[in-house]
């Protein structure tokens, strides 16, 4: 069962073909909708014409171009309440700040589906 409790719409996105590969193949044997792309600037193509849109995004931290951070802010302009994911091999010191949620690799599939999942809560509609 997803985390999530429903199949999301995943843009996932890593300069590194084997990494962006696997999770993939991760999320899509989960049971969820995936785009990819190599860049930041793919991305954001992806994200501009995906229909239905997607539900949010998994990114590397750090890629040539278009780092995740770069990214996040100019999906979150047509977007601000976009769920996104940051997953980086980051070794140069404590992670910085970042706009959402981080899960450090090397991660294990579960890991990447659970920290998914937990990107899209459903909200709970309270009594009045």
């Amino acid at each position: 069962m997803l985390a999530s409790n429903r199949p999301l719409r995943i843009l996932v996105v890593d300069d590194e073909p084997i990494v962006l590969g696997l999770m993939r193949r991760t999320l899509t044997d989960a049971g969820h909708g995936v785009l990819s792309a190599m860049n930041g600037f793919e991305a954001l193509e992806l994200a501009a014409t995906a229909v239905p849109p997607v539900d949010a995004v998994v990114t590397d931290l750090q890629m040539p171009q278009m780092g995740g951070e770069a990214l996040a802010a100019a999906l979150r302009q047509a977007d601000p309440s976009l769920p996104i994911l940051f997953v980086s091999g980051f070794s140069g010191g404590p992670v910085p700040t970042l706009p959402g949620p981080f899960l450090a690799k090397p991660f294990t599939p579960d890991q990447l589906v659970s920290a998914v999942g937990l990107l899209v809560t459903v909200p709970t509609s309270k009594a009045v």
